[in-house]
């Protein structure tokens, strides 16, 4: 058992096992559960998939395409000068300073790290075990309020 489960309660594991025992032989669902656990306050909440992306919204910011170009260009060894000229080029300087600006904001108030592309992994990982037959349930654990603290994922397995 690793640390992230010592936050669990016996009642919480019960919980999870019973939901994993619910899903066998159930085809792949936006209705899964997804569980969220609060460990300041110990509580464990389950939502449906389709509820993720309005309970906790990703951060796409750095997604936009002006910045995708940008960091491509930096990755094959452009000057960063150059880089963003050839943005402005392409997407006009006014766009691609509001998508850095977007970025930026968004950094700065911060997701605890909960972002598009972390959300569209869950939901590949999660398809993919339910479609194996693997069944696995994701627990997103919080990152604590007020904190730079990222949220983690976990994946409980159903025990045998």
């Amino acid at each position: 058992m690793n640390q992230v489960h010592k936050s669990l309660t016996s009642q919480h594991n019960q919980i999870l096992q019973s939901e994993l025992k619910n899903l066998r032989g159930k085809p792949w669902s936006l209705s899964h559960p997804v569980f969220l656990l609060n460990r300041c306050w110990l509580r464990l909440e389950k939502i449906k998939l389709y509820e993720l992306t309005h309970r906790m919204p990703p951060d796409n910011s750095a997604e936009a395409p002006e910045l995708i170009l940008y960091q491509q260009l930096l990755n094959s060894g452009c000057d960063p000068l150059l880089a963003i000229q050839e943005c402005w080029q392409e997407f006009g300087m006014e766009d691609f300073h509001r998508a850095l600006r977007n970025c930026w904001a968004s950094q700065e108030k911060g997701n605890h790290g909960w972002t598009f592309r972390r959300y569209v992994e869950l939901f590949n990982q999660y398809k993919y075990s339910v479609e194996c037959l693997d069944f696995t349930i994701p627990l997103i654990i919080l990152g604590r309020t007020q904190s730079k603290e990222n949220h983690k994922l976990e994946w409980i397995l159903n025990k045998k």
